[in-house]
């Protein structure tokens, strides 16, 4: 059985900005960092110099940020992709208000179901944002929207890749599996009134 790597840590997924030099602050000497890196000693004056550009951002979304990188990572796990889905969800929707304070208390809510169910929340809520949209005819495709809004957002490959066949499964209409069912659970909350 082969040990699953963190898609941010390995190398074959990285681009040349994942790999830069910064200055010692105490000495002037360079140092290369990784984006993994969260500090390293100064070659030349040994000073431990924390990493300027390290990015917590996958413990925003990941669902074994905890085990990657301890007890720091709680609460940040997917509050990112989060606030942007809210964002992108006032931009689009902002002369439905009612509609767009009943999909935030959606939110809250899946944060509890997909912790319970053991599900990730960002193919979640994106699709449930991309079905109000929908509905509310503000967009024609779900899929095309969570491809569009997927990049947008610079969505992990992984959550991406989720949130696509997780909108798939949902277009197809088959008999619906756990994520398939939560995120049609949370529809039933939310009130939508058909555009004039």
């Amino acid at each position: 059985m082969f040990a699953q790597k963190c898609p941010g840590q390995d190398m074959r997924y990285w681009t040349a900005e994942d790999v830069y030099e910064e200055k010692c602050p105490q000495c002037g000497a360079m140092i290369e960092f990784f984006k993994t890196d969260i500090r390293l000693r100064c070659p030349n004056c040994k000073t431990r110099v924390a990493n300027p550009r390290f990015d917590m951002g996958c413990a925003q979304w990941c669902s074994y940020a905890e085990q990657c990188l301890g007890s720091g990572a709680k609460g940040l796990k997917t509050k990112s992709i989060k606030l942007a889905l809210e964002d992108e969800l006032i931009a689009r929707a902002n002369c439905f208000p009612e509609v767009v304070n009943q999909v935030r208390a959606v939110f809250e809510k899946a944060e509890e179901i997909c912790a319970k169910e053991g599900l990730d929340l960002p193919p979640i809520i994106a699709n449930v944002l991309a079905l109000i949209l929908k509905k509310l005819e503000l967009i024609d495709s779900p899929v095309e929207y969570l491809q569009t809004i997927g990049k947008k957002l610079a969505m992990p490959p992984a959550a991406f890749t989720e949130t696509i066949d997780l909108a798939t499964k949902l277009a197809d209409g088959n008999q619906p599996e756990r994520a398939e069912q939560a995120v049609l659970s949370l529809l039933e909350e939310i009130s939508v009134r058909q555009p004039a």
